[in-house]
């Protein structure tokens, strides 16, 4: 068996989801922060650091924890539509493929790796260049996001496809943090109609943070996107609970979530098996989605189901691989 690894490189945090040659599987989650490295006196935390450190050109790039903690206000976190293309996207995807490799054991793994539904025939072969220059591969795929929540359902862990999949009809709604997509698989086929975009998690964390604001409460984004899911915020030594705040925010992306999905899938949706909602969004949006919609179906670990459905896809490549030496 080969090595396989998915890429999910959020707005949030990078999702990986490896497997080894020998079926094991591991998973990490890094914070979705870059910032220019900085010289550290202290030698422990120096050590700390280079372990996160990247070069890009000639410039080195804090990333990940060592952002968090040594960029303050310095830190980039991708909330823009040209993410892709710029040397920080470069440094995650660098940095999160380095230790993804490390848990693969192979020198070879295949790698797959997605996009917004909204820009991916528009950046697809941007990306696959940059994969190409920065990581030095050439075994690895690009695919719409959303088709890893459905890769996790129809593919098993070792990527052998399920029976049905040519036959049930499924959509799914991927809740990011800076956008939703949505998509339509009818019978194992895409329907380009009913793929679209609208606004992610990180609309329910602003509306929370003027809320919180109002209430005479400062917190930042990340906060507030962490309150969106524990529906408390730490304030000093206690945690102050804003469960009705959360649910106000929420309920202004739910709005706006559901009525899209309306929009795109409601012709559809009667014929459906069933509706995927992931993404790191799902935790706190899936009550309201399965209201509208009762076959609505939310997978174990949300939050990764973009990243290990990549994996079993690339795990799904491999086997055809070996099929053709065969």
């Amino acid at each position: 068996m080969s090595a396989a690894i998915g890429l999910d490189i959020g707005h949030s945090a990078v999702k990986v989801a490896v497997s080894d040659p020998k079926g094991k599987r591991h998973f990490l989650t890094i914070p979705t922060a870059v910032c220019q490295a900085i010289r550290i006196s202290d030698e422990a935390e120096a050590e700390r650091a280079a372990k996160e450190t990247v070069r890009v050109g000639n410039i080195d790039y804090f990333i990940g924890d060592t952002a968090v903690v040594q960029g303050g206000a310095n830190i980039t976190s991708g909330l823009s539509e040209d993410w892709v293309s710029t040397p920080e996207h470069t440094a995650l995807m660098i940095g999160s493929y380095q230790k993804a490799l490390a848990l693969a054991g192979a020198d070879h793994p295949k790698l797959v790796l997605g996009l917004p539904t909204h820009l991916y025939s528009r950046q697809k072969d941007n990306l696959r260049e940059v994969v190409i220059s920065a990581l030095g591969v050439d075994s690895f795929r690009v695919v719409p996001q959303p088709m890893g929540p459905y890769f996790e359902a129809m593919f098993d862990e070792k990527g052998v496809p399920a029976s049905a999949v040519n036959e049930e009809s499924w959509g799914v709604v991927e809740i990011g943090y800076f956008t939703t997509d949505f998509m339509l698989m009818m019978g194992g086929r895409w329907v380009e109609k009913a793929s679209g975009t609208c606004a992610g998690a990180r609309v329910a964390a602003e509306h929370l943070q003027r809320i919180l604001a109002g209430k005479g409460m400062t917190a930042d984004l990340l906060e507030c996107e962490e309150a969106l899911r524990k529906k408390h915020i730490r304030n000093f030594t206690a945690k102050t609970d804003v469960t009705n705040e959360v649910n106000e925010a929420v309920g202004i992306l739910a709005s706006e979530v559901i009525d899209t999905a309306t929009r795109l899938m409601e012709p559809y949706a009667r014929k459906l098996d069933g509706v995927i909602v992931a993404g790191g969004g799902a935790e706190f949006m899936f009550p309201k989605i399965n209201e509208r919609w009762p076959h609505a179906v939310c997978p174990q670990s949300p939050r990764l189901a973009v990243a290990e459905g990549m994996r079993r896809f690339a795990a799904m490549l491999n086997i055809k691989d070996t099929l053709k030496e065969d």
